[in-house]
Formats: C-alpha cells, structure tokens, sequence
C-alpha cells in the first residue's frame, strides 16, 4: 500500500479542498444577491458587458451600483477557478489517489468552466426563469462534488472514527439526498414564480405561487422527517462524524424552515431570500456530508511501480 501524503501537503491539500468547498457556496450567494437587487441584467450580454468592452461603463440603462454587483459576481468565478485548480494541482503532487478522488479533482474546474458558460446562456435568454433554475441547480452538482473531495481527502490518513454504519442505514442517507435534491428543484419553481427575477423586464413562469411553494414546503417537512428518523437511528451508534453531520443537518433544516416561513408571511422581502438562499446551500452540503459520512472510504491507491527497481526484484527471486 502506498504511504500518505507528507504531512504539510495533505494540509495544504485539505486547506486547498475546503477553499473550493466555501468559494462555490458563496458565488451562490452572491448570485442570490444579483438577483434579489435586481441587478441581473446590470451587464446585458456575455462574454462582454455591454457588446463592446469587458469592464461596464457609464451610461448603462442600469444604475452603477447594479451594474457593479453584477460585474462583481462575474469576476467572483475567477477566485472559484483559482480554488479549484488549485486543489487541482495538489491532488496530482499528491498522487496516488483512490481513482475517485482523481476524478473529482479533474471535474470540478470542468464544472466551472461549464458554469461560467452556462451564465453567460442566462444573461444573454434575459435571464429566463429556466435557464435560472439550471444555472443554480448546476451548482449545487458542484457544491456536491467539493463536498464529497473535502471529505474524502480530510479522510485520507485518518483513522476509523468508529463501526461502518449498516446497509439501511446508507440507503436512509440516499433517501435523504433525493428528498433534499427535490427541495432544490421545487425551490427552484418557487423562485420562477416569484418576485425577484434579477430584472424588472424579465417574465416569470405561469405558475400560482401559493401552490408551488406549499409543494416546496411538503418536500421540506419530509427531509426534516427522514432527518429526524436518521438522528434516532444514528444516536449511539455508528461513525462518530456521521453523527455529528446528521445533527448539525437536522438544526440547518429547522433554521431554514424557518427563514422560508418567516419569509412567505413577509411577503418574500429581499434579504430574507438572500438569506435563504444560502441557507439552501448549507441544507445541501450538510446532505452530502451525510451521504459521503455513510459509505466506506476507497481503499488508497497502489504507488507506481519504478520499473527498473521492479525488474530487479524479479532477477533477485
């Protein structure tokens, strides 16, 4: 079996997961904030702000400051890029690695890439409430993959933090991320046919609000369910992090809850949404945590064989 990582490049490499991790969650919500103040179309086109430069410049039919949050955001997926290229790098100086792993490293600067072009789409469909829906639902598939790496790789010379968890319990944890992946997608709806669509221009879908979020808080109040059985089941036994990620998801979903309901009555303002729109973020890592806390871990990689030295052992024997 191949040795771990030195010691200060597997906390380089942890520090380096846990940046792409925390930088693709807050582009979320940044985004969230474009939207909320409807700075959406601050720049009109893409790649280019206004058809002509990168950069906005004066005299945009948007106010400056929209305009700039805008602009802002879209210099944010640069910093994202960085991290995840950056861990990137240092899962290969790092290697061998489960196989696993490798391919998360390899898809999530691909992931980002194919975001950044997927906003581009959506600025230029006038931020249409499907191609929205899509651009945010693309990266919740990243935050999975960054929180699945994080774990994996903070796993990686570690010890057992305690018995794997039983079949039934896995299958809960799979449950849960379907039910939790659904919240998002009917949040997504929720969004469609509200009243913050990131421009004041922009059409909504032909959806009774009231209708979709009730739908939206059905799925919420059955993820709290499945989380509530999962603490039970998981209080005295099982991984001790499994644990604790089950708890600290279950305390996430009650926040949460709360914000959308404190929201609704509200009248949806602003920064209630902002809000929840990353705690919607935090319910889905802390799912993924979850599921990733309830399968084994790969089995590490073998170390390349030096084929000189290999052919030596063969002449020795």
């Amino acid at each position: 079996m191949s040795a771990p990582p030195a010691p200060a490049q597997l906390r380089l490499l942890r520090r380096f997961a846990l940046a792409a991790l925390l930088t693709n969650i807050g582009i979320v919500f940044t985004g969230g904030l474009v939207r909320v103040t409807g700075s959406g179309l601050g720049c009109p086109t893409w790649p280019t702000c206004d058809g002509e430069t990168i950069a906005p410049r004066p005299g945009s039919e948007h106010a400056t400051w929209q305009t700039a949050v805008e602009f802002g955001n879209r210099l944010l997926t640069f910093v994202v890029l960085a991290a995840v290229i950056a861990v990137f790098v240092q899962v290969r100086r790092t290697r061998p690695h489960p196989r696993s792993l490798e391919l998360l490293a390899w898809a999530l600067p691909l992931g980002v890439a194919l975001q950044a072009i997927v906003g581009g789409i959506t600025v230029r469909m006038q931020l249409s409430p499907i191609t929205v829906a899509v651009h945010f639902l693309l990266s919740m598939v990243l935050i999975a993959l960054a929180t699945v790496l994080l774990e994996r790789v903070r796993a990686i010379g570690a010890p057992a933090d305690g018995p794997a968890p039983p079949a039934g319990v896995r299958v809960a944890t799979t449950a849960l991320l379907v039910v939790s992946a659904a919240v998002l997608v009917l949040g997504t709806i929720v969004t469609g046919a509200g009243p913050h669509a990131g421009d004041p221009g922009t059409p909504r879908l032909g959806i009774d609000i009231r209708f979709a979020a009730i739908a939206h808080a059905d799925a919420v109040w059955l993820l709290v369910g499945l989380t509530v059985a999962l603490v039970a089941v998981t209080w005295r036994t099982g991984p001790a992090g499994l644990r604790r990620a089950v708890r600290v998801l279950l305390v996430l979903e009650l926040v949460q809850g709360a914000i959308g309901y404190t929201q609704y009555a509200l009248g949806i303002p602003e920064a209630l949404v902002a809000i929840h729109i990353l705690g919607a973020t935090l319910v889905w890592t802390a799912s993924v945590a979850c599921w990733t806390r309830a399968r084994p871990r790969p089995h590490p990689a073998e170390a390349p064989v030096d084929a000189p030295n290999a052919a030596a052992g063969v002449r020795a024997r």
